[in-house]
């Protein structure tokens, strides 16, 4: 099995890090497989392990804690392509199966969602907690903090929300989850970069 990790973290080009090892750990020590510079990321942060075909992610108690898929990583996970880890300020997401040749054509792997610069905006604010240092990772922003941040009402925030929603078909009917399932597919999809 050919597995990657893709780690981006602002504005820097992605870099592909190859998982050949057992288990490779992602944190600030000189030792780690995925060395992370970043105040937020724990020493020793997350191990991803291979057993297998398949690769499990398991937070080693870290101070600020990570986010798969938006949702707290709180027990050992089950890793699929595409899947995107947050840690600290980092994004790191999963490639599984063989690699792509330099300048080959590839078919995109979902529906592409084009967002105006104000839906970015709202989609930035609303994952910012995400990747604020010394945040735990599993918390969208409250439709306060996204006002605050964008210097809006809150019924301004919350039209902007529904708008965001709509677009990438969270459904009404999520309640107050409603938030958490937005920012979870603007993390998957990468919409907050």
């Amino acid at each position: 099995m050919d597995a990657r990790i893709w780690v981006s973290s602002g504005a820097e080009a992605p870099r592909s890090v190859a998982l050949s090892e057992q288990v490779t750990v992602v944190g600030r020590s000189p030792e780690a497989g995925i060395q992370l510079e970043d105040e937020a990321v724990s020493w020793n942060h997350l191990e991803i392990e291979r057993r297998g075909e398949v690769l499990m992610a398991t937070d080693l108690d870290s101070r600020n804690g990570t986010a798969l898929n938006g949702e707290p990583l709180d027990r050992p996970r089950r890793l699929r392509n595409g899947d995107t880890l947050i840690v600290g300020g980092h994004r790191l997401e999963v490639a599984v199966g063989p690699a792509t040749p330099v300048g080959a054509t590839v078919p995109s792997s979902g529906p592409s969602v084009a967002l105006t610069g104000e839906e970015r905006e709202t989609a930035a604010a609303l994952t910012a907690p995400y990747r604020s240092e010394g945040a735990f990772a599993g918390r969208p922003a409250t439709r306060a903090e996204i006002a605050d941040s964008l210097q809006v009402s809150e019924r301004t925030a919350q039209r902007r929300l529904d708008a965001l929603a709509a677009k990438l078909g969270v459904s009404g009917e999520a309640g107050r989850d409603r938030p958490r399932q937005i920012a979870a597919r603007v993390i998957e999809l990468g919409l907050d970069r």
